[in-house]
């Protein structure tokens, strides 16, 4: 894991491509380059864990470049449950649940680029920065409701498959 600045970052980049990302939509340029400079950013090789099922956990992360991958495990079995694309956040619901790492975050390619926002830094931007943080939550939200539509839809297709004893047929 090799640590990359945020103020290079964002010159290199420039604040459009930050205002793309789903995650930072709609912030202001001066809340995405306290997101950038003060949290951590890191890049990551292929394979390379940021945190473990079971941690404790203390911020999220959103994806600048590259891909994560989360995966469950139990004594049986290991299941790759999402891939995180560029944009999008991992952690966070663990976070605001108060609870530990579900699910242990691996990067799926070599080059993958994450910042970590800690819970003190949402705190913060909370009392700081009201209004962005609002945007920020709504941002947050909204992928949270976009995972529990695509779960849904798997959990349908797994109970029509273990009520008909065949796969679901092709959309």
């Amino acid at each position: 894991m090799k640590s990359v600045d945020g103020e290079s970052l964002l010159q290199a980049w420039g604040p459009e491509f930050f205002r793309e990302l789903s995650t930072f939509g709609a912030l202001s340029d001066r809340v995405v380059r306290r997101l950038l400079c003060e949290g951590s950013i890191f890049e990551l090789d292929a394979g390379e864990v940021v945190y473990r099922a079971g941690e404790r956990t203390d911020s999220f992360y959103v994806v600048l470049r590259g891909a994560m991958n989360l995966y469950v495990s139990t004594d049986h079995l290991h299941v790759l449950t999402r891939q995180h694309l560029r944009g999008e956040e991992f952690g966070f619901v663990p976070m605001i649940a108060l609870h530990d790492r579900t699910a242990t975050a691996v990067s799926a390619q070599a080059g993958t680029l994450v910042v970590k926002v800690t819970a003190g830094q949402f705190h913060e931007l909370h009392l700081s920065e009201p209004d962005d943080f609002g945007l920020l939550l709504l941002n947050l939200a909204r992928e949270m409701a976009r995972a529990v539509g695509v779960l849904s839809q798997s959990i349908l297709k797994l109970s029509e498959q273990a009520t008909t004893g065949r796969p679901p047929a092709a959309p």
